[in-house]
């Protein structure tokens, strides 16, 4: 009876051990994950936010980013082919400064792909709503991660992917 009572206890270490190890260790997945959850509430913003918060908010938007970053993102009503990290900050800006009204923005459904070149390819549903405009706009984006500096997981290019829409066959 009583190497049962070990059994059990050894059992129960060894899955918190495991537990503690997952949490401590996070895979390459989880990691994103957290980086699409914390630029999903950068990028959302609530009305008449005070300009040092969306100095700030740019300031977190640009960590996530490589120098050399690219953007091409397509709307119903334009397009933005954005290149580095100042005109990625130039660009949050000056649109948080154009739409006052507040902006939420989720990000949902990613799915990975990992490359063998060291690099992951995320596919995730955009849905940006505004408080000036009640029809929201969703989009499926791609993002490229690369392995910088302190083994952190950045965005190297962001791109509308048009092949993806629900009108589309695949």
């Amino acid at each position: 009876m009583n190497i049962f009572k070990w059994i059990i206890i050894l059992a129960g270490l060894g899955f918190l051990g495991w537990k503690a190890l997952v949490f401590l260790l996070p895979s390459d997945e989880m990691r994103i994950r957290k980086k699409l959850s914390r630029l999903e509430s950068l990028v959302s913003y609530t009305p008449n936010t005070a300009p040092l918060v969306h100095l700030a908010a740019a300031g977190g938007i640009l960590e996530m980013f490589t120098q050399n970053a690219e953007l091409n993102i397509q709307t119903d009503s334009s397009t933005w082919n954005i290149h580095g990290r100042n005109e990625i900050k130039t660009s949050v800006l000056s649109s948080r400064q154009q739409e006052r009204g507040g902006m939420q923005v989720s990000i949902t459904d990613p799915v990975f792909n990992f490359d063998k070149a060291g690099s992951i390819s995320t596919l995730a549903t955009i849905t940006a709503k505004w408080e000036s405009n009640p029809d929201p706009m969703v989009r499926i984006l791609e993002f490229r991660w690369v392995k910088g500096e302190r083994n952190q997981w950045l965005i190297s290019a962001i791109k509308t992917r048009r092949d993806l829409e629900w009108g589309n066959k695949l």
